[in-house]
């Protein structure tokens, strides 16, 4: 007979973050998403061990050679080599960094300044709400692609210069977001009522009111790093982003657009690298929004 402890442990509820995987789990291309972004992620971290060479290794026996399962193509080049006899595979590893290492860090800096500037908006009346939201509107009717392009024309292309613009492009995001869901909450009669048991107003906004949003959060955060991965390969690809020779998948796919017919190989490990990246981080985003808005309800 079974006794109170495993009872207890049998039935009791589950944690956040499991409750988070079970729901999950019920999404076949969640799971597929989540493992995927977990690989890249992986990859990213590991690339200067598992890199089978440097990125800007040059081979003068092996230029243009074609993938491993081509006629002509050697095993030790397994997709290939570009026009200058680098290593294909070994650049796409080594660009996870720069296109999806970097991204991270400006989606970060930019949730955490957005998110404590839109929740101070967010809790505020009057004037000081109201111009914001204003200016707001006013900076997200300019493409985000576009304002990153003025800011680099200001400063100039180079790695820092599009963390910077990247990072100055996010903020306005996050701001508008976090705002509106905070001044959608603050009228409600769960935060009416902390106030009346004489809470504080950061317990009343940490507490009460971000667990309630986190699910517009999450998917925020999701879609602004959507934007700062697509963002960043569009710069490059434009040429004003991270400069060659530098692994970056946006600068390797201008470069091969000038080889397509000659060397189209060169074109499809980049372009399906950004494709499963920017893909596995939206499903993933939209599952884990669903499943937080399903326990806030369950709740």
């Amino acid at each position: 007979m079974p006794n109170n402890r495993s009872i207890y442990y049998q039935y009791r509820e589950p944690s956040p973050l499991r409750a988070l995987w079970l729901h999950m789990n019920t999404n076949p291309f969640a799971v597929a998403a989540f493992y995927i972004f977990s690989f890249l992620l992986l990859i990213m971290v590991l690339s200067p061990l598992i890199a089978p060479y440097s990125p800007d290794a040059q081979f003068s026996d092996a230029i243009s050679q074609p993938p491993a399962w081509h006629d002509d193509g050697q095993i030790r080049f397994l997709f290939g080599t570009d026009d200058l006899g680098r290593d294909l595979l070994s650049r796409v590893i080594s660009g996870a960094v720069y296109s999806l290492g970097y991204p991270l860090i400006a989606t970060a800096t930019a949730a955490i300044i957005g998110i404590a500037i839109g929740a101070w908006a967010g809790m505020s009346r009057g004037v000081q709400s109201s111009t914001l939201n204003h200016l707001l509107d006013v900076v997200l009717s300019i493409p985000s692609l576009l304002l990153a392009l003025i800011i680099i024309a200001i400063l100039g292309p180079a790695l820092h210069t599009v963390m910077i613009a990247i990072t100055l492009v996010l903020i306005p995001q996050f701001i508008h977001s976090v705002h509106n869901a905070f001044y959608e909450e603050r009228g409600k009669e769960y935060v009416i009522a902390s106030k009346l048991n004489g809470c504080s107003r950061w317990y009343i906004l940490t507490r009460v009111i971000f667990p309630n949003i986190t699910s517009v959060v999450v998917m925020q955060v999701t879609f602004a790093l959507s934007t700062a991965i697509l963002d960043i390969a569009a710069l490059g690809f434009l040429g004003l982003g991270v400069q060659a020779p530098a692994p970056e998948w946006g600068t390797m796919l201008a470069r091969s657009l000038d080889q397509v017919y000659l060397l189209p190989w060169t074109m499809v490990l980049p372009g399906v690298a950004l494709f499963l990246t920017v893909l596995s981080i939206n499903v993933l985003g939209d599952s884990l929004r669903a499943a937080i808005q399903e326990r806030i309800r369950g709740t």
